[in-house]
């Protein structure tokens, strides 16, 4: 048995639409097209946001506006397919499930019941902030007395790869979220998912 943490946007929600159409209509422009918004596929939060004008400044801003603009309409994100049934695997095997993310607590409630996700998962640690998931990671590791060794994170992000690094706990990298995987690749995290299918297999192997 293991703890296994998982962010939540890029990684069980596939909130990449909504994010992409928030930053465009806060940057006031017109909504993108399908082929616009796949071809900003791979970058991160951050990055989508630099795109339209936001400065870094005003990245915290934004974010906290759109997680309140999010709660509203959480019932139209969907899990990325396969991911709920990843998730009810791990649980049945006797796994400790967690969630560390930038969005907040009330957002990923929410989505846990509307999708009746929430019976799986011990607690959910939100509001990371951009870049505070190390913190929270370390919290997450006193708080449930776990070693680190004994824990694994599931994310989408290079963030997600750096702070798992920084508190030394291996990191699965996952390719259908908000990073490029040669980005991820680069920063070589313990193991890279394709698809949610893929994190059996490597939760067996290691």
């Amino acid at each position: 048995m293991a703890a296994i943490i998982f962010d939540f946007d890029g990684t069980i929600a596939d909130s990449f639409d909504f994010i992409v159409d928030f930053v465009t209509q806060e940057a006031g422009q017109a909504p993108l097209s399908g082929q616009q918004k796949q071809e900003l596929r791979g970058q991160s939060m951050a990055a989508i946001a630099r795109n339209f004008g936001h400065s870094r400044w005003r990245l915290l801003g934004l974010f906290v506006r759109g997680r309140r603009q999010m709660r509203k309409v959480i019932g139209q994100v969907k899990p990325f397919d396969g991911i709920t049934e990843v998730i009810e695997k791990l649980h049945a095997e006797g796994h400790e499930l967690f969630i560390v993310t930038s969005n907040t607590v009330p957002n990923v409630h929410k989505f846990l019941h509307h999708y009746e996700l929430h019976k799986y998962f011990l607690e959910i640690y939100g509001g990371a902030g951009l870049f505070g998931k190390t913190r929270y990671l370390r919290k997450l590791l006193k708080e449930q007395s776990l070693e680190k060794n004994d824990a694994l994170y599931i994310g989408d992000e290079a963030r997600d790869v750096k702070a798992a690094e920084s508190v030394k706990m291996r990191i699965i990298a996952v390719t259908w979220g908000f990073a490029r995987p040669a980005d991820l690749e680069a920063l070589s995290p313990t193991a890279m998912a394709g698809h949610p299918e893929d994190l059996i297999k490597i939760l067996e192997e290691l």
